[in-house]
C-alpha cells in the first residue's frame, strides 16, 4: 500500500508505517506530536515530548531522557550531532544518501529517488533482513533543519 504524499514512510527489519506530516501534526502509531512555532511537543510510544527547536539546535526532554542536537545546514546536505534520548546520535541527509547512528545502530542508505527514497542496510541488521528503506514527503523538506533532524530521529 502507498504512502499518501504528506507521509514519512518507514520499512524497517520486518515493520512497516507511515507517519502522516500535516501543517499542524505529526502522527502515526504511537506517535502523536504537535508542530508549533519553534517547538515539537506531544507523544511517542509512552514518552511525552518536549522539544524547543532554537538556531542550529535541538534542545529539551523525551520522557525523563535528554536532547541536546547541534543542528547544521551546508547547501543540500544537513547534518546533527549530539545526545538524543541521553544516547549519542548523528545524521547526515542529503539527496543522494541517509547515514544515521541511533540508539546503538548505523544505517547506511543511499538514496533511490534522490532526494526523496532512502535505501540500504542496518549495522544491527541479520543477513537476510530485507533492506530499510525511508521516504520523505515534500512537507518534511518545507520544515526547518532542526524540525528534520528531530523527526527523523524520533521516529527511530
Amino acid at each position: 500500500m502507498a504512502a499518501p504524499a504528506s507521509a514519512l514512510s518507514f520499512r524497517i527489519s520486518q515493520f512497516q508505517f507511515n507517519l502522516l506530516m500535516t501543517q499542524d501534526n505529526v502522527t502515526g502509531p504511537a506517535f502523536q506530536v504537535s508542530r508549533l512555532p519553534g517547538q515539537l511537543r506531544g507523544r511517542v510510544a509512552d514518552a511525552p515530548v518536549s522539544l524547543k527547536l532554537g538556531a542550529q539546535q535541538v534542545k529539551g526532554n523525551i520522557g525523563a531522557s535528554v536532547v541536546n542536537l547541534d543542528v547544521t545546514k551546508e547547501g543540500d546536505v544537513l547534518k546533527a550531532k549530539g545526545g538524543f534520548r541521553s544516547r549519542p546520535v548523528t545524521l547526515t541527509l542529503s539527496p543522494q544518501e541517509l547515514t544515521m547512528y541511533v540508539s546503538d545502530c548505523t544505517y547506511r542508505l543511499k538514496a533511490t529517488e534522490p532526494g526523496r527514497t532512502y535505501e540500504g542496510r542496518r549495522s544491527c541488521d541479520r543477513a537476510l533482513t530485507p533492506p530499510t528503506e525511508i521516504s520523505l514527503p515534500g512537507a518534511f523538506f518545507a520544515a526547518s533543519p532542526e524540525e528534520q533532524a528531530a523527526l527523523l530521529l524520533l521516529a527511530l
